[in-house]
């Protein structure tokens, strides 16, 4: 049976409802208090939800009726389709942490969430994936589709037991988007102190379609990496915003490509980044296929320290005529005056250049729900303390 998350703070409950006694690291810390600081909620309050904690779901449910929330391995048996969307997206081989993780693992472990043609989801659908155990090694496969004409918002994440900064991830997410549909997500992700993530995410927008979406990863970490293409058919529009921080140790190397395939198609991209002495490598391409596409794409910088890195190369790739394609791109260090006034309000340096980082990345412009606004702020306060110790 699958274990539910209790709806009080503090506690988890395992298979027998006996309330867990738990410390900075294991299952048991996988509780609704550290879930709500990456956007969770009760399952009352949502259309579908997935918690996988580790290598098994500690939540796994749906009260919508139009929404489909199941394990990728039951997704295969129930609905003999799927199949062909399983690495359809994406191939084993792409590289090697790619085809080690994929070789690892008999029977996939990952979520299938299907939003059926013409919904339109009053809720939005949640899904968190959380790791416990030091040196864990975690591969999870999931699977996203959503129906012609439907209408559904998204909130996802990743967290980490309070004490755990060792492990390694590797997440592949395929996802499927229905002709005419509306989808908004967020994504916000707290990963340990000393973790390897690898995230390979394809997302293919078939014609008419609108997507916005809004990505968070702002925890210290050792080393990330992230390949994100996305296919965008006739009509379709999709407005992609990514918010990065990188402290002292860290680095963040992603690779996005937006593909317009059809005539009327519409991309925005936007990056903020900001390194407090951490590696920030931002590669972003924005191809033209066919006549008639418009595509924006802006990377702006922001340097705390003398120290770190900041590589921002934005890419324009139009392969024919009367496409219609610009970038901006910036990188800078904090402006003095800046400081300067602040602290001369009675703020210290550190307060000073929180507020500085908080308005660079310009978060009620993002559209992020107010909680999931004050976790960032939170989270790169503790980031830029962490580096500190």
């Amino acid at each position: 049976s699958v274990a539910k998350l209790s709806d009080s703070p503090g506690k988890t409950m395992t298979t027998n409802n006996t309330p867990a006694i738990h410390s900075g690291i294991g299952p048991a810390t996988a509780t609704p208090e550290l879930l709500t600081t990456i956007g969770w909620a009760p399952e009352t309050q949502r259309s579908g939800t997935s918690v996988l904690i580790d290598h098994h779901f500690g939540t796994l449910t749906s009260t919508d009726g139009d929404v489909i929330v199941t394990t990728l391995a039951d997704a295969l048996v129930r609905y003999p389709w799927v199949q062909a969307l399983v690495f359809d997206l994406i191939t084993p081989e792409e590289d090697e942490v790619l085809r080690r993780a994929f070789e690892s693992q008999r029977e996939p472990l990952g979520t299938f969430t299907w939003v059926k043609d013409n919904a339109h989801v009053e809720l939005p659908s949640q899904s968190f994936t959380i790791m416990t155990k030091p040196q864990e090694r975690q591969f999870v496969h999931d699977i996203t589709v959503i129906g012609k004409n439907a209408t559904v918002d998204f909130v996802s994440g990743a967290a980490v037991a309070p004490e755990l900064t060792h492990a390694t991830h590797v997440s592949v997410s395929e996802t499927y988007i229905g002709a005419g549909a509306t989808v908004r997500s967020i994504d916000v992700d707290r990963w340990g102190a000393n973790m390897t993530v690898h995230s390979y995410d394809r997302t293919k927008i078939d014609e008419n379609a609108r997507v916005t979406s809004v990505s968070v990863a702002v925890s210290g970490l050792k080393q990330s990496v992230n390949n994100s293409p996305t296919e965008v058919a006739a009509g379709a529009a999709i407005t992609d915003h990514t918010i990065l921080f990188a402290p002292t140790g860290t680095r963040r190397d992603m690779t996005n490509t937006v593909s317009l395939t059809g005539p009327g198609a519409q991309a925005e991209q936007v990056a903020r980044m900001v390194s407090d002495g951490g590696v920030i490598v931002n590669r972003s391409t924005l191809e033209a296929a066919v006549a008639e596409v418009r595509g924006f794409l802006e990377c702006d910088g922001l340097m705390l320290q003398d120290t770190g890195q900041i590589e921002s190369i934005p890419a324009l790739d139009a392969k024919v005529a009367r496409a219609q394609l610009s970038h901006e791109a910036s990188v800078g260090m904090i402006d003095d005056d800046k400081m300067d006034y602040l602290m001369a309000t009675g703020l210290d340096e550190d307060r000073a250049r929180d507020l500085i980082v908080q308005g660079f990345l310009n978060l009620d412009d993002q559209q992020v729900p107010a909680s999931v606004r004050a976790t960032v702020d939170n989270l790169v306060t503790a980031a830029r303390g962490a580096e500190k110790m």
